[in-house]
């Protein structure tokens, strides 16, 4: 593959970072040498590239080589149909007909999801090859619950590789049975009544679908649920619904039509043919509206749920006003606010809090933008303001009444390009107005209204809201001025009406109440839309009024001056889930993976397990057999067998306790005890599955004393450790104590890989101060950022640098919480590993230039990072590149970051748990470059120009496809194999902080006690909001949340189990004893009448105090009847006299 364009500045900071890992790597296999761990060395491999990445995932050997041929000569939807010749052709070994369809499948897999997520592992179950009723073979894919996480397109181009590959192995098609049809068509559908699929294919769909494609798509059952029709078929293996073929019939080649016939002409492949009749027949219903315009959309409304507030109605007045930019903190799914905005709306969308939205997407990540409009608001005195600054919103939020526009939102042109959404109005605003040919910002109103009589548009900055007003408002406002109003030094006053009041709000006209008045400080460009004179004559303008379709053209006429809308198109939204910034905890939280049982206790203590003496007693948990002993501290517990390589000891350590050496796990037969040579999954005797488990009885109170002394405690200083209660890993190898005591030492968790991480919500940045990121421009200086965006020397904290794409900024609380893990790296490292310290940290701005590991959920593959810098947000800032290599955007989704040394020591396959999706979210490769070709495709829709041409902003006036207008924009695609694609971006708009607005939401602030307490409060916001009808929003609550919630609660409570609390054993019915069959513990129910009732009261409040439709109303009481009905209604109190009075 041709090797990466950079500049050589850029090329010199790549080095850097391998220099930095390869000196990791080195310090890390010297220290693993010893053996203490599941093997004695790094297990995380590392991967320059692509083809890198799905190696080292999938293990194939030579699979790297092929697809850099394959990848310099085609693109890579046909390199990863092509790879299959590769393995038919056995070039990477021999193998059965069924290994070359899997290892094709998945290779093609891994090639097209980036060599990230697990899909290609844990996606697939297994492939087989079965024969049809006319006794010739078909080839059928078995996928499981995990390739949702290969997206659509690779779910279905994982169907055309299988066909691919089985022509040429000369396997014939699938021919399905009427009733395996049937059985999909109610498969699916009953899926999707469990876990609601982006898009469900018509009955018909599904039959076509299923009758004419050629491979069978099988699956694994995946969900709690049977079948209730055609079951017990003779080629379906279970009656359990199966996720993963829903997944791939639905979401896949129903949704993902289009682009396998893209893909089918391309290769020329023949059998798809039907393709068309299901794209052209029975295509989905279009969402977005017909052109030209856009029109209210709700479905980001659907699903309210309780305490999260809608601030803007679809398309409402007084909404999200939309602006065409991109800050250097959006793009890739983010927006800019105002931060007066975030403050206004009671902190609810806080920085790096997901905001559901109308469009073009359906989600964002909120942060600030300090360059555009805040909100405009009428005060309790009657003043109406914009407040546009946080000091503002401070200032004056106690005296806010009620809110008449929200403000704007920042949306990048990105955004549209991205979601293939028509461009639409933005608001009018100075940018725009300078490209339509303003000189300058205009000094004062007087200057604005010549530049506009010389032929340019009315200054934004005195156009009004006309547009949202009707032609008889403005008629009435004209009239009621020129009667009872009067100009004295500039000001224009109007004397006090209701109906004149709501015109002015309507327009959004700045004004206060002095005196019985209402005072417009500036009133010239006020008067002249509404065709006065500056004494408050009618101007001759009127005498030609034609009929308007709106307000802005009657204004426009009247005064005689071009004006553009102020309003644009308005944009709806509502909070969606709030921001985050904590360490990665399991539950309960652990500090070492060392099985105790249930000696532990609930708090699963190892101090207080190595104090246990009591009588043998067998548990179970996660198939883990635990029997406590008689003698103090002495547990028999289930863990892996292995066996020293030098003098044969057999343990459940990874090194050996007699002479230190590194031990290897032993595989047995569990029927025959036959052990399995290195490499055989299965007993060579009878065929069984062989396992690495034996009985250990381990002398819990000598490991734990052993430990305190290695690490250098004593039992009276030594902290609280935590241990877990079994295994579930396939080798179930143990972690030693020692790194429990100090990671508890230091107060961090383990993770269930042995890893130490720290989740964050995802935000993007593409330059940065150093004074917002709290390090020194000396520090940053060091680390290679000497000049300024501008190519002058960075000097000053103020001064604007462009971010390298593997630097990262973590949030301030992450880089509190790294000090602590990289203390306990350099403790490990010298107590443990007998090695030097590594980090010598002592306060987060050491940690700077110290590389980090990114990993997202549901992958595979880590991201080479770099911290650089620190931010108050609850959320981690880093380059649009970092987060698209983790193949996420920045709409609310989050990942983690670990220290690189704690991943590369720590890690090992060998506690990955082995059931189903076991591999998903650990770093089984790490990668070490980005490449823009590489990463997921969003980003490359990212514009990165100082200011959008006036070309756009026509554009969006006639709604146009922004693939149409692209010519005219910078962004990442067009930068691509050329030095600027790392660097020299731009951005339109500006912050000055990019932490600026509130830290914490609302939603999780401890004042809100509960659920009433969250709904009264967004509701309470709601009525103070124009762009919101509360009524409505009340009902939409009841009807999605709380109702479901009790109804289902109810049904749950008839049906419910009994539990132990004890032993944790399940029961249908409570024993007649009323004791635990088991252990003779007490026998509990699982759902009580709280869980039941919580939300009832609520219900009624919002009954009695919003005006609901009647089937709202009569649901609330159905439901109060039914819950009396079970639990008996409450009985009434004592009464005293002054009940009779």
């Amino acid at each position: 593959m041709a090797e990466l364009v950079t500049s050589p500045e850029y090329r010199a900071y790549l080095d850097g970072l391998i220099a930095g890992l390869d000196r990791a790597m080195e310090i890390a296999n010297a220290a693993k040498s010893i053996g203490v761990d599941p093997r004695p060395y790094v297990e995380i491999p590392i991967a320059s590239d692509l083809a890198g990445r799905v190696e080292a995932l999938l293990g194939y050997k030579g699979v790297a080589a092929k697809i850099r041929e394959l990848e310099d000569r085609m693109s890579r939807e046909e390199a990863a149909l092509k790879i299959g010749d590769a393995f038919v052709g056995k070039e990477f070994g021999e193998a059965a007909r069924e290994e070359i369809l899997d290892h094709a499948i998945r290779t093609s897999m891994a090639l097209l999801t980036e060599g990230v997520v697990a899909a290609p592992t844990e996606g697939i179950g297994k492939v087989a090859v079965r024969r049809n009723d006319d006794g010739t073979e078909y080839l059928s894919i078995y996928y499981a619950g995990p390739i949702r996480s290969a997206g659509g397109t690779a779910q279905a181009l994982s169907v055309l590789v299988g066909d691919y590959v089985r022509r040429l192995l000369g396997i014939d098609r699938y021919k399905p049975r009427d009733d395996e049809i049937e059985r999909y068509v109610e498969e699916i559908k009953q899926y999707n009544n469990i876990q609601s699929m982006q898009y469900l294919p018509k009955d018909d769909d599904i039959r076509m679908i299923i009758r004419h494609c050629p491979v069978c798509i099988d699956g694994e059952p995946t969900e709690q649920e049977e079948i209730s029709g055609y079951r017990n078929l003779e080629r379906v293996e279970t009656n359990v619904v199966r996720g993963g073929m829903c997944l791939v019939i639905a979401e896949g080649i129903g949704l993902k039509a289009p682009k396998i016939q893209k893909n089918v002409a391309k290769m020329n492949l023949d059998g798809w043919e039907w393709l068309e009749e299901l794209i052209s027949g029975n295509a989905p219903a279009q969402e977005e509206e017909e052109e030209p315009g856009v029109h209210p959309k709700d479905k980001y409304m659907r699903d309210m749920l309780a305490g999260r507030p809608a601030f803007s109605y679809p398309m409402r007045k007084g909404g999200f006003r939309f602006r065409l930019g991109r800050c250097r903190n959006t793009g890739l799914a983010t927006c800019g606010f105002n931060p007066a905005t975030l403050h206004i709306l009671d902190d609810y969308l806080a920085v790096g809090t997901q905001m559901k939205v109308e469009r073009p997407g359906k989600a964002c990540g909120v942060v600030p933008c300090t360059d555009i409009e805040g909100p405009t608001v009428r005060l309790k005195s009657g003043e109406v303001c914009r407040i546009d600054t946080l000091d503002s919103a401070n200032k004056y939020y106690d005296q806010i009444e009620y809110i008449l526009d929200i403000g704007e939102i920042l949306i990048s042109f990105g955004e549209f390009m991205e979601n293939n959404h028509v461009l639409m109005p933005p608001s009018y605003c100075e940018e725009w107005w300078l490209q339509e040919g303003g000189p300058r910002h205009p000094a004062d109103e007087g200057e604005a209204l010549r530049f506009a009589a010389e032929g340019a548009y009315l200054h934004p900055d005195y156009t009004w809201f006309w547009d949202d007003c009707t032609e008889e408002q403005l008629t009435f406002l004209a009239e009621k001025t020129a009667a009872a109003g009067s100009m004295k030094n500039g000001v224009l006053y109007i004397r006090e009406d209701p109906a004149v009041k709501k015109v002015l709000e309507e327009l959004l006209v700045p004004h206060t109440v002095e005196e019985g008045s209402y005072v417009l400080r500036t009133p010239l460009a006020f008067l002249r839309g509404l065709g006065l004179t500056d004494t408050l004559e009618r101007s001759s303008a009127w005498q030609t009024l034609p009929p308007f379709t709106n307000g802005l053209i009657m204004a426009a006429h009247l005064s005689g001056l071009k004006m553009r809308s102020k309003a644009g198109t308005r944009v709806g939204g509502r909070m969606g889930r709030p921001g985050k910034s904590a360490p990665r905890k399991m539950k309960p939280p652990v500090h070492v993976l060392f099985p105790i049982g249930e000696a532990g206790g609930m708090k699963r203590s190892i101090d207080s397990a190595s104090k246990i003496c009591s009588a043998d007693s067998d548990e179970n948990f996660a198939g883990t057999s635990v029997t406590t002993g008689q003698v103090e501290g002495l547990i028999q517990i289930q863990t892996g067998e292995r066996r020293c390589q030098k003098c044969g000891a057999v343990t459940f350590k990874s090194r050996c306790p007699d002479c230190g050496a590194h031990t290897e796990a032993v595989y047995r037969c569990p029927h025959c005890n036959q052990e399995g040579e290195p490499g055989q999954d299965s007993c060579p005797r009878c065929g069984a599955n062989l396992v690495c488990s034996k009985e250990s009885i381990i002398s819990l109170a000598q490991e734990y004393a052993a430990a305190l002394k290695n690490v250098g405690m004593s039992p009276s200083s030594a902290p609280e450790l935590k241990g877990v209660r079994g295994l579930i890993s396939r080798e179930r190898v143990i972690e030693p104590m020692e790194k429990g005591l100090l990671r508890a030492k230091n107060t961090i968790f383990v993770f269930r890989d042995g890893t130490i991480r720290y989740d964050m919500i995802d935000l993007p940045l593409t330059h940065f101060r150093p004074a917002e990121v709290g390090v020194s421009v000396e520090k940053l200086r060091s680390i290679g950022y000497t000049k300024d965006m501008h190519g002058a020397e960075l000097t000053d904290a103020s001064q604007t640098a462009e971010l390298h794409p593997q630097d990262i900024m973590v949030s301030v609380d992450c880089g509190e919480y790294l000090v602590r893990v990289a203390r306990y790296i350099d403790e490990l490292l010298v107590k443990v590993y007998g090695q030097e310290a590594f980090y010598h940290v002592e306060t987060p701005e050491d940690l700077v230039g110290h590389l980090v590991m990114g990993l997202a959920p549901h992958t595979s593959a880590g991201v080479l990072a770099r911290i650089v810098g620190f931010t108050k947000a609850k959320a981690g800032y880093a380059h649009p590149y970092y987060h698209a290599a983790k193949r996420r955007n920045c709409d609310g989704d989050e990942d983690c970051v670990m220290l690189l040394m704690d991943g590369l020591l720590n890690f090992s396959r060998s506690f990955l748990p082995s059931t189903r999706g076991g591999t998903m979210d650990a770093p089984l490769v790490l990668t070490t470059t980005l490449n823009p070709k590489e990463v997921d495709k969003e980003t490359l829709n990212v514009d990165v120009m100082s200011r959008y041409p006036l070309e756009v902003y026509l554009a969006c006036l006639t709604y146009r496809p922004p693939k149409e207008v692209g010519k005219f924009v910078d962004y990442v695609e067009k930068r691509v194999e050329t030095p600027g694609q790392f660097e020299g971006f731009s951005f339109t708009h500006d912050t000055t902080d990019i932490s600026e607005g509130p830290i914490d939401t609302m939603y999780t602030n401890p004042i809100l006690k509960g659920t009433a307490d969250k709904i009264k409060a967004e509701l309470g916001l709601a009525d103070r909001i124009r762009a919101v009808d509360t009524n409505d929003l009340a009902e939409r609550i009841i009807n999605s949340h709380l109702m479901p919630d009790m109804i289902g609660n109810l049904r749950s409570f008839s049906k419910q189990a009994f539990r132990c609390p004890k032993c944790k054993t399940s029961y249908r019915r409570i024993p007649v004893s009323g004791k635990c069959n088991k252990c003779g513990g007490p026998v509990k129910a699982t759902m009580h009448k709280g869980n039941v009732t919580k939300y009832l009261e609520i219900s009624k409040y919002m009954a009695e105090h919003y005006t609901l439709s009647a089937y709202t109303n009569q649901r609330i009481q159905v439901t109060e009847m039914n819950i009396n009905s079970t639990f008996g209604e409450e009985e009434k109190t004592q009464m005293d006299l002054s009940d009779f009075f």
